[in-house]
């Protein structure tokens, strides 16, 4: 009898520490799963908007990440619910109507950026591909001409990952596919000549320097977030030294007229200039001081001017009985 409540006791003890073992294990899989269960996706203009959704790819939640942002999300309430392709297409109207898309970058319109955060669920395999064509019918429709780019997960740099958790930063590439995009410049035709990634007053900004096309482009790229925080181009420096020296001064040199003319174009045969003999003739000449004092009208171009051949009699009055 004994031996048998001994055995039932161990079956319960043993029972209870596989319960324990086995809640202990489930909890953190409970807690991945939840994880995996919602997403975020960014919308960056000017305004940056974030969208939280479901595994249904339903808005959960709208979050301005910026002053222009927020006051965006103010403009939009009724978004619970809804699809987040129609979400997207909604906030792309109220940015328009809100200016944002006025003003230019480098003489291009601004490129529209969609973020997905690392870890997010996905509700289809093509989701961000999805939201992307939704975002440029979205700009066709208002007839703007803003590109979409794309950030996912393969983008973000994996040396910047710290404690399993995912990098913050995208990669130098990522960065400067959003440099080419915003200038209209094929990779094909870009060379990177300085690329640099480096903290502006607590930014992570990379720092790009390319040329395309005979021109110079200098671009910062915010690291995080894919906007584009300067950009600006110039001529390169092969146009700029047909126009100007090294030393940054205007180059006369090449030139018809002066001292340092090319000599295409002669003047020497002249009064003026570097070459001329100093002096005007005037001694051919009825005028001036070396003139002989008498006007010769009969060495003239003009044929014979001899008034006195008489053939014209201006003597002859019309008014005598003659």
């Amino acid at each position: 009898m004994n031996m048998r409540r001994k055995f039932f006791a161990a079956v319960s003890s043993l029972a209870v520490t596989s319960a324990v073992l086995l809640t202990g294990c489930g909890t953190p899989a409970q807690e991945g799963t939840a994880l995996k269960e919602t997403g975020i996706l960014t919308l960056s203009v000017n305004p940056e908007i974030q969208i939280e959704y479901n595994q249904d790819g339903k808005v959960t939640a709208l979050t301005g990440r910026n002053d222009d942002g927020k006051g965006i999300v103010e403009m939009y309430p009724d978004y619970i619910g809804k699809n987040c392709d129609d979400v997207l297409r909604d906030l792309i109207v109220e940015i328009h109507e809100a200016g944002f898309f006025v003003d230019d970058i480098d003489g291009n319109k601004k490129n529209i950026v969609l973020q997905l955060e690392p870890g997010s669920v996905l509700p289809s395999n093509d989701f961000l591909a999805d939201m992307s064509a939704s975002t440029q019918e979205a700009v066709k429709e208002l007839s703007l001409s803003s590109g979409i780019v794309t950030i996912d997960d393969d983008d973000y740099d994996s040396a910047y990952a710290k404690a399993g958790k995912p990098s913050p930063y995208i990669t130098l590439e990522k960065a400067q596919e959003i440099a080419l995009a915003q200038a209209h410049i094929s990779a094909a035709d870009a060379v990177f000549d300085d690329k640099e990634f480096d903290h502006d007053d607590g930014t992570p900004i990379f720092e790009l320097e390319f040329t395309a096309n005979g021109y110079e482009y200098d671009y910062d790229i915010h690291a995080v977030t894919g906007k584009v925080v300067k950009a600006e181009h110039k001529a390169g420096g092969a146009q700029n030294e047909s126009l100007t020296t090294r030393d940054g001064s205007t180059d006369y040199n090449d030139t018809d007229y002066g001292p340092n003319n090319d000599g295409v174009t002669d003047y020497n045969d002249t009064d003026y200039g570097p070459n001329n003999d100093g002096v005007t003739d005037y001694n051919d000449t009825d005028y001036g001081p070396n003139n002989d004092g008498v006007t010769d009208y009969n060495d003239t171009d003009y044929g014979d001017t001899n008034y006195d051949d008489g053939n014209t009699d201006y003597g002859d009055d019309d008014d005598d009985d003659d």
